[in-house]
């Protein structure tokens, strides 16, 4: 019971909540639509598949289906394998802070890490300036890389010979998967709460 001075603001009903923590939730609308709310779904550090998949594995366990998620799993590795997605699915976009000479200066003097995006803008003929855009993408045959060693840009991808990092995606499905594996080991009814990190 709620003290009589207390004022509880009433933001809607919903048939079904994910709650993941504090703050950061998944709901089910009326309409059938996923509605997520907090940062730690949302992440920007998620590649485009990624947010994709998660949004449909939510939509999953919200309608009660956590049980249909390895197949949805399944299908995501196998259109990976198969090329059958344009490379902007596994392009992260990143928006450069500081100059490239500035970042140079940076890594000389040991106070920051290397970052694929000033990576690649160091190396191109073109000269980016704080607050340009870089989309890129991971290649090689290896799931463990250098992701500054192994980016590359968005534009200079050719369809014709596609050389996205296979495995790399793949293991970047699986981690992603695998933070839900107490959900698919005990599905949930119309709630379920979660303390873990995604990322």
């Amino acid at each position: 019971m709620v003290p009589g001075r207390i004022e509880v603001e009433f933001d809607g009903e919903y048939p079904s909540m994910f709650s993941y923590k504090m703050k950061n939730y998944a709901l089910l609308d009326e309409r059938g639509e996923v509605l997520l709310k907090g940062a730690a779904l949302k992440s920007r550090g998620l590649e485009p598949f990624q947010r994709v998949f998660l949004r449909e594995m939510i939509e999953l366990i919200l309608k009660d289906r956590a049980a249909d998620i390895p197949q949805l799993k399944e299908r995501y590795a196998k259109e990976i394998m198969e090329g059958k997605w344009p490379i902007e699915r596994f392009a992260k976009t990143e928006t450069l802070q500081d100059a490239p000479t500035t970042y140079q200066e940076k890594i000389k003097g040991k106070s920051r890490g290397r970052n694929a995006a000033y990576e690649l803008a160091l190396r191109s003929d073109r000269e980016y300036q704080a607050g340009d855009q870089i989309a890129y993408y991971v290649t090689g045959a290896r799931k463990s890389v250098a992701v500054h060693e192994a980016a590359k840009r968005v534009s200079e991808w050719d369809p014709s010979d596609r050389d996205e990092n296979v495995p790399y995606y793949l293991a970047k499905l699986d981690a992603l998967a695998s933070k839900f594996d107490d959900v698919l080991a005990d599905p949930p009814g119309d709630a379920v709460s979660s303390q873990k990190e995604l990322w």
